[in-house]
């Protein structure tokens, strides 16, 4: 492989930055400050860079571009198939992988590539903010009992988190523990000095 004569560096580094500083707000400023998931946070913030650095590295050699974006869908297939990503989460995560590909690539003109960058920020901020098209809390509850009725679990969640309870996903049920992990949305309604995470049905 060889690398081209002449790198523009300064152009380069402008990209790095812009790059760091878009991802940065998405996942630190905006992702992190709103949904306290550290260990999420920092993988949007490490894929982005990655495929920065994938993008930047196939224009500077002769590395077949199916080739390098190939091996960077199968790593994030791998990824996202590790662990169960709730809707929100995705979105975030193919945002970041966005802003990677489009700081990356780059446009001819550069405060075109800066408005791309902004109009996803602005995008995602305004529609995850908690004041537009609230629907609900979504959280992770484990149940001490097994029920499969739908109408009597969505009643028991009801009396034991005192809030309406919009949609209900069983995850998993443990029949050896007598417990089961589902995805609750709850209302508008705050939770009355409940356990987020683990609910005990009597």
């Amino acid at each position: 492989m060889e690398l081209p004569l002449e790198i523009d560096v300064p152009a380069l580094f402008g990209a790095l930055v812009l790059d760091m500083m878009s991802v940065t707000i998405l996942a630190i400023g905006i992702f992190y400050a709103r949904h306290r998931r550290k260990d999420l946070a920092v993988v949007f913030w490490f894929f982005n860079v990655c495929l920065f650095t994938t993008v930047r590295v196939i224009q500077m050699t002769q590395v077949a571009a199916a080739l390098g974006f190939g091996l960077f869908a199968i790593l994030s297939i791998i990824r996202l198939r590790s662990e169960p990503f709730s809707n929100r989460e995705i979105g975030y995560f193919f945002g970041a992988l966005v802003l990677g590909l489009l700081n990356g690539i780059g446009t001819p003109i550069v405060w075109l590539t800066i408005s791309l960058n902004l109009v996803l920020l602005v995008s995602i901020y305004v529609l995850d903010h908690p004041m537009v098209m609230q629907s609900g809390e979504r959280r992770r509850v484990v149940l001490d009992r097994i029920e499969t009725d739908p109408g009597r679990l969505r009643t028991l969640l009801e009396e034991r988190l005192g809030a309406p309870i919009i949609d209900v996903t069983i995850e998993s049920i443990d029949y050896l523990r007598d417990a089961m992990q589902l995805e609750v949305t709850v209302g508008a309604v705050q939770i009355a000095q409940a356990s987020p995470d683990r609910i005990a049905a009597q």
